[in-house]
């Protein structure tokens, strides 16, 4: 656990009045497990919690420039899960089960709570858990653009461990590598945690939609592409014009599919019909600039070639045939003897 005092939940949360931790460890325990420890992923996880039993004599609550990145990894952490544990405990912490059945508890000097209040404080706590891990995921795909070999050890130890997350979506393989480049094509509320959520669809479009579409090579080559540096929708290539269509038909059929995001009935039924739509015209610019596309590829060109879009170029004839493709002339020159058919029998 990277929470047992007291004092660390009011460091983040200030308005309780509890005297001790001890009936919060099972949803501290819960929070952790069910909210933290996927986006960071195990071994990051493990790591942060060791760390935090060998240093917890010497903690900083403050983050300033001398705050060493795992103190400000576990800060923003524990801010995470101190607010969804309160959202946990919310529902259920004036109730008492005992002997006599079930009661509730309420002190002189402090009114009953009702529901409506229960249910604003509760997705208050909601709101800010998310928001703090929204922070923490941020915090981190910073880190690991600036992970260099004169980047600071923890720094380089942290983001190298949260590369082994399933939940790290830098790490390639996606045409939408982030929540910055998905916000270019869709606005919605910038958020880390849901792109994260969305990750499933992203792949089930990707390895469904377009790979059968456009072809597996010729898509993986274009994804390596993005995640090597050497292709971005802001130049004026062909190739990243191919890039910035093949966003825009993912986001297409991301709105189509998804629940993590709210969209309406219709708007799922118009994105799926639009995704389509700008498929359809997508594989006839292929087509159309098929020789910009393999002239772009290089050595590579084989991938665009085994895909579903390669138009093979039609033979033309030579200048010496006839329209029809035949050289009469080879058989019936001034020095050759004519040639009859033998009449069918």
């Amino acid at each position: 656990m990277i929470i047992t005092d007291i004092k660390e939940i009011r460091l983040h949360v200030p308005s309780h009045a509890f005297d001790s931790i001890d009936g919060l460890v099972g949803y501290i325990d819960n929070s952790e497990h069910d909210f933290l420890l996927q986006p960071l992923g195990q071994p990051l996880y493990d790591k942060l919690c060791d760390w935090y039993n060998q240093n917890r004599n010497t903690i900083s609550t403050v983050e300033d420039k001398d705050t060493t990145y795992y103190n400000r990894l576990l800060l923003m952490a524990q801010r995470c899960v101190a607010f969804d544990a309160m959202r946990r405990m919310a529902g259920a912490q004036g109730i008492s089960m005992n002997n006599a059945g079930i009661n509730q508890m309420i002190a002189d000097d402090y009114p009953k709570a009702d529901r409506e209040s229960i249910a604003d404080a509760k997705s208050t706590y909601r709101e800010e858990s998310h928001a703090a891990l929204n922070r923490l995921l941020y915090t981190l795909e910073q880190w690991c653009k600036d992970n260099s070999e004169t980047a600071d050890s923890e720094k380089r130890e942290i983001t190298d461990l949260w590369k082994q997350s399933r939940y790290f979506y830098l790490a390639g393989n996606m045409l939408i590598p982030s929540v910055v480049v998905l916000q270019e094509y869709l606005d919605y509320l910038d958020s880390r945690e849901k792109f994260i959520r969305m990750l499933p669809d992203f792949r089930f479009i990707q390895e469904e939609v377009l790979a059968p579409a456009i072809g597996e090579d010729f898509l993986d080559w274009i994804i390596s592409q993005v995640v090597n540096g050497q292709l971005d929708d802001n130049q004026s290539t062909v190739m990243s014009r191919i890039l910035r269509k093949l966003r825009k038909i993912d986001t297409c059929y991301l709105e189509g599919r998804t629940n993590v995001i709210k969209v309406d009935k219709q708007r799922k039924i118009d994105a799926h019909d639009e995704g389509v739509r700008l498929l359809g015209q997508f594989c006839v610019y292929c087509q159309q600039h098929q020789d910009d596309i393999l002239e772009a590829l290089g050595d590579k060109a084989e991938a665009y070639r085994n895909s579903p879009l390669y138009d093979e170029p039609k033979q033309t004839p030579d200048s010496g045939a006839s329209p029809s493709g035949c050289r009469c002339d080879d058989f019936n020159g001034p020095d050759m003897a004519m040639h009859v058919t033998m009449p069918l029998l």
